[in-house]
């Protein structure tokens, strides 16, 4: 696997973690932060580039109006939410 492909992903996962943590909307900041717990900081600019990229797969929308990004498809309950290996 790439090293984009994994950092794609790693921020999905977090995304998904976020949502089944009973948020339906989130931005690149929220990501990097989770990342900095983690001690895997990430800069908000790759952040952004990779929530272009899961919207390009249909994962993750943006609201215009806001600025703020949600699951595609609505917010997905826990334990429905879609792999992307399953779309990759």
């Amino acid at each position: 696997m790439s090293i984009e492909r994994k950092r794609t992903e790693t921020v999905y996962a977090i995304l998904r973690e976020l949502v089944e943590g009973g948020r339906s909307v989130f931005r690149p900041g929220d990501v990097c932060s989770v990342l900095r717990e983690r001690n895997q900081p990430m800069g908000a600019w790759l952040v952004r580039g990779e929530f272009h990229v899961l919207a390009r797969e249909s994962l993750i929308e943006l609201n215009p109006e806001t600025g703020d990004w949600r699951l595609a498809g609505n917010e997905m309950p826990a334990g429905e939410a879609r792999r992307l290996s399953d779309v990759g």
